[in-house]
């Protein structure tokens, strides 16, 4: 069995801890196992590409992240050399792998480069105002309530224990008892201790469908209902507050029209960069025999079969 590489990573770490982030360290091998070394500036080339960026700190900062970056990076490298030893992969295979990876991770970064360069100086704000104008009779905030409630629990206790519990809080509740009183003495929902039993502004479909429903037929402020049944028991209901179907301002929505504005212009200008690249070859591709190709294409993977099959 493997034992558990954690207490070796925390020995060697620790040696050098202090400055881990030293040129001079570079080449240091802060893990050896099973044939596999990786040295600090394997490790640390690593963690800046696997890391965002723009929280590396409050990222690596987290209990075992560290270790993680070592973990990963150990199991990646472990598993290279038994593959690199095994028929798994030929000659041919590893270099397409390498040419290809390396191709596809210029060019993301090319395009994430130049699209970063044209969204620069764009004034989102101003397209979010625009698109906010456009869609202003969308952006509506639906009908919601303000309520508060007496949970009487159906879970793990019997039925007649509950049927009396049910029965105590509607008499008290005829009687004139503050529903504030009763939700301290007969809830059982063990968020009263945080919010007192306020559920706060709600919609219909927060809700389950009988408790909607209830709630949303209260007409005033401090009209009440219950016993509704749900699935949790059975419930007492009081109306705080109600407020009714509202376009949102803009100011509640900005930062999310933002968000979605630059996502699409992320997409158009992807497909721009790559639609010039295509336009450059667009006259050569047109004057070549499709059928031709498709028929050398055919004939090499024949031959390739072949020479697999040998």
């Amino acid at each position: 069995m493997t034992k558990s590489i954690l207490p070796k990573l925390s020995a060697v770490l620790a040696g050098f801890a202090s400055n881990l982030m030293v040129e001079a360290h570079a080449e240091t091998v802060i893990l050896s196992e099973r044939n596999v070394e990786i040295t600090f500036e394997e490790a640390f080339a690593y963690s800046l590409r696997h890391t965002n960026p723009g929280a590396y700190e409050a990222s690596l900062s987290k209990p075992q992240a560290t270790f993680r970056v070592l973990q990963n990076l150990y199991v990646l490298k472990r598993v290279m050399s038994l593959v690199e030893g095994s028929d798994l992969v030929s000659e041919g295979d590893r270099e397409y792998l390498r040419q290809d990876l390396y191709r596809r991770a210029l060019l993301e970064r090319f395009l994430d480069d130049e699209m970063s360069a044209r969204m620069a100086n764009v004034d989102w704000e101003g397209l979010a105002k625009v698109e906010y104008a456009q869609r202003r009779v969308d952006l509506i905030a639906p009908e919601e309530v303000r309520a508060e409630h007496i949970l009487v629990s159906i879970d793990g206790v019997p039925f007649t224990t509950f049927v009396s519990k049910v029965e105590a809080v509607q008499k008290a509740l005829a009687g004139g008892t503050d529903f504030g009183d009763l939700i301290d003495q007969y809830s059982d929902d063990p968020s009263k201790a945080r919010n007192g039993g306020d559920l706060g502004f709600f919609s219909r479909q927060r809700m389950q469908p009988s408790f909607s429903e209830a709630a949303f037929n209260l007409l005033e402020s401090g009209d009440t209902a219950g016993p509704i049944m749900t699935r949790f028991g059975a419930h007492f209901i009081r109306l705080i507050d109600r407020r009714d179907e509202q376009t949102l301002p803009f100011e509640r929505v900005k930062e999310a029209l933002i968000k979605e504005i630059k996502a699409s212009t992320q997409i158009r200008l992807r497909e721009e960069l790559l639609g010039d690249f295509r336009a450059e070859i667009e006259a050569e591709i047109a004057a070549i025999d499709e059928p031709e190709l498709i028929n050398a294409f055919l004939e090499a993977y024949e031959t390739h079969e072949a020479a697999d099959a040998d």
